[in-house]
């Protein structure tokens, strides 16, 4: 950094130590935009399995951002550590990031604030779930050789979202930024991004985005008594925004591929096994409501793949393009949610209350 003077001279600023890791860190959380990145801040000192994570947050694609400062450790225990961090992250629910996100942001005499509302207020997008890939975060005020190459080759070779912003104070209060991998930053702030894979994957969301914004007015006409989103995400998937029965945690979501989409319900409790066992008791109908359907469903449960989600999914159909949906293909998409929301619906109360049954058994024989 170079400080230009009023003869034209340049002379360059004196860099200064940090008095505390702790001080990048609470800068972050002040200002995140230091980062260079838009990022919501969701969590502070967040407790996890194997220890404590400086800060937590999430992005404009919802993929939770682990950022860990560098203390004074080897770079091996550094990139363990940050990707331990990032495999626990990957276990939260979405309760358990929106309580992360409520205890964060509670004051004395006040209940946390609404990560929903407040992602939205920022990004413009509503937040239906989660993105299925953490990005990690190392912040420095120096790396050393082995940490660049251990980062780069994760990156470079396996496609890792693994990255490096070092921070150098200056004299005067000045602090400069530094990406260690700058084409992976993924700036949604700058509005572009600088490696072609990026730029794909944005052009993708995009078309994603485009396809709800023509099926959802479609939707509505079809699935009256479904409160679908007020847009299309940027993003595979969609979700309704509350559950298709009354105090039952299942939610009605659809996904899209480049030529077909289909319609699923999903079960969205915060344990996972109570859904697999939710979706096990459903199951027990499962003749009765592949009969009101029309056709075979699938059935997804724990054991059968690697979501912990219990899901069941209807036939795709075919929408002709991602980018061009023609109108029969939008019309199928709905009238295929229609016919699975009134298949399911009317066995999820007595699914629900076998699964709790069996959870009180098993808990009293424990």
């Amino acid at each position: 950094m170079w400080r230009l003077n009023d003869d034209g001279s340049a002379v360059p600023v004196p860099e200064e130590e940090l008095a505390t890791e702790e001080q990048i860190e609470s800068a972050v959380e002040s200002a995140p935009e230091l980062l260079g990145i838009d990022v919501l801040i969701i969590g502070r000192q967040v407790q996890t399995s194997s220890g404590t994570l400086d800060l937590l947050a999430i992005d404009a694609d919802a993929q939770l951002v682990v950022i860990e400062n560098k203390r004074n450790r080897t770079p091996r225990e550094v990139l363990a550590q940050v990707i331990d961090y990032a495999a626990w992250v990957a276990t939260l629910t979405f309760a358990e990031v929106e309580a992360i996100y409520a205890r964060y942001k509670a004051t004395p005499g006040q209940e946390g604030a609404d990560l929903a509302a407040d992602f939205e207020a920022q990004f413009g997008e509503q937040l239906d779930t989660l993105g299925d890939i953490s990005r990690m975060i190392v912040v420095a005020a120096h790396l050393d050789d082995a940490t660049e190459r251990m980062i780069g080759f994760l990156s470079e070779s396996f496609g890792v979202p693994v990255n490096a912003v070092l921070f150098q104070p200056f004299e005067g209060s000045l602090l400069g930024r530094t990406w260690l991998r700058p084409d992976a930053t993924g700036s949604r702030a700058s509005g572009k991004r600088s490696s072609s894979n990026a730029e794909k994957n944005a052009e993708k969301r995009e078309q994603s985005r485009q396809f709800w914004d023509a099926w959802l007015p479609v939707g509505r006409e079809v699935l009256t008594d479904i409160e679908l989103p007020d847009r299309g995400r940027k993003a595979w998937w969609l979700k309704s925004k509350r559950s298709i029965a009354p105090e039952v945690p299942a939610a009605l979501h659809l996904w899209v591929r480049a030529s077909s989409a289909y319609a699923g319900v999903q079960f969205d409790h915060a344990d996972d096994i109570f859904n697999d066992s939710v979706l096990s008791a459903l199951k027990r109908r499962r003749s009765e409501i592949e009969g009101v359907y029309g056709a075979e469903l699938k059935w997804y449960g724990l054991a059968d793949r690697s979501s912990r989600k219990g899901q069941v999914n209807a036939p795709e159909v075919d929408i002709g393009q991602l980018t061009e949906p023609h109108d029969e293909g939008l019309q199928a998409l709905a009238d295929s949610a229609r016919r699975l929301v009134d298949a399911v619906k009317p066995y999820l109360h007595e699914a629900l209350e076998a699964a709790s049954a069996a959870g009180n058994d098993q808990m009293g024989s424990d």
